[in-house]
């Protein structure tokens, strides 16, 4: 049985020199590093609130009844009518 001596204390990299490394950066090191940075977004209460709202949308429950609710509407020409020619209020 073969026993391997290593001594801890001496790097794995020993007998690499210093001229041996690369010299310069690739291009794909730069572009991941850039892909990869670390950002922050600061959002006004007003973007927080449209984020929560969307967030909620999209996380809310969904039944088989109200599956069924929607596919089985009643659609008479009155609900129709009232859908098309309701009045928007557009706020900014």
């Amino acid at each position: 049985m073969a026993v391997n001596n290593v001594n801890s204390a001496q790097p794995m990299n020993a007998g690499v020199e210093a001229g041996q490394l690369p010299a310069k950066v690739s291009i794909w090191t730069k572009v991941k590093k850039f892909l990869c940075q670390d950002i922050t977004v600061e959002l006004t209460p007003k973007q927080e609130k449209v984020f929560k709202e969307v967030h909620d949308f999209w996380h809310q429950e969904i039944t088989g009844e109200d599956v069924k609710a929607v596919l089985f509407h009643e659609i008479t020409w009155q609900s129709t009518k009232d859908f098309w020619l309701q009045k928007i209020d557009i706020t900014l």
